[in-house]
């Protein structure tokens, strides 16, 4: 911070700094709580380790929450999807990488275990094949497919993005009737003085049913507007020095059960 001082009053001409987001990761190893010291390095993707971007670490004895580090939160939602490398050295050692998308504040649980997602690699493979329509028109969304076995305990069998409104999506399978569930993007909520990129969107801190996609990148205003619904042909309104378009956030929809081909 730099003050210019005079004999009668003084200025502070320190910029302000660019909105964060607080994140602290719990770490799991093989879906439990441990006590052994536990590391966790976020790079931007497996082209870039030898940049690293944050570190967490879970101190031993506890094991189990890390430290807190406060991000660049424009940084965090124009990169999206990070590369995640949790490390537990105590016997057997485990290493886990993941690509998590870190942008909303909050505790984020980790699970470093030698079977990704304690489980995920249980099953045989298949193939859904996922058509997603939104009032007619085919749409991009991300899909998750959910299986009921006998026993009853349900399982995530697998997940993936529709582009353009279709999609072939990987799975993994036991014998159970399987459901998809198709997930609208919900945005991020509203931050003041935000960095914001096209295609991003922005929810009101009062959700009322729209959310605000960026459509000329700028920064967000310093309080928060008073926001508006999708009108006639719903131009592009200021959103600060960016602007964006109203959109109608859609709740998620389940279908099912439904047929998959085992591979």
């Amino acid at each position: 911070m730099a003050t210019i001082a005079h004999d009668y009053y003084s200025v502070d001409v320190s910029s302000p700094r660019p909105p964060t987001s607080q994140i602290q990761f719990r770490l799991w190893r093989d879906g439990q709580v441990t006590t052994g010291q536990k590391f966790l390095r976020v790079y931007r993707s497996v082209l870039e380790l030898s940049k690293l971007e944050a570190v967490f670490w879970a101190e031993p004895g506890s094991g189990e929450y890390t430290n807190i580090e406060r991000l660049d939160l424009a940084l965090l939602l124009a990169q999206g999807d990070w590369l995640v490398l949790g490390v537990d050295d105590s016997a057997p050692r485990r290493v886990r990488g993941a690509n998590l998308a870190l942008g909303e504040p909050g505790v984020y649980t980790f699970n470093i275990t030698s079977v990704d997602g304690g489980g995920g690699e249980q099953g045989d493979p298949a193939l859904a094949h996922a058509r997603v329509r939104v009032e007619r028109v085919p749409s991009s969304r991300e899909v998750v497919l959910l299986e009921r076995p006998a026993d009853g305990e349900w399982r995530v069998a697998g997940y993936g993005p529709t582009p353009g409104g279709s999609g072939e999506i990987d799975l993994r399978v036991v014998g159970g009737d399987v459901y998809a569930m198709a997930v609208d993007d919900y945005g991020v909520r509203f931050v003041a003085d935000l960095a914001v990129q096209v295609g991003q969107r922005i929810r009101p801190t009062q959700y009322t049913g729209w959310v605000y996609e960026i459509t000329e990148a700028g920064q967000l205003p310093s309080v928060e507007p008073a926001w508006w619904a999708a009108v006639g042909e719903n131009p592009s309104q200021p959103l600060g020095t960016a602007r964006a378009v109203a959109r109608r956030y859609f709740q998620p929809i389940a279908l099912g059960p439904g047929p998959v081909e085992v591979i």
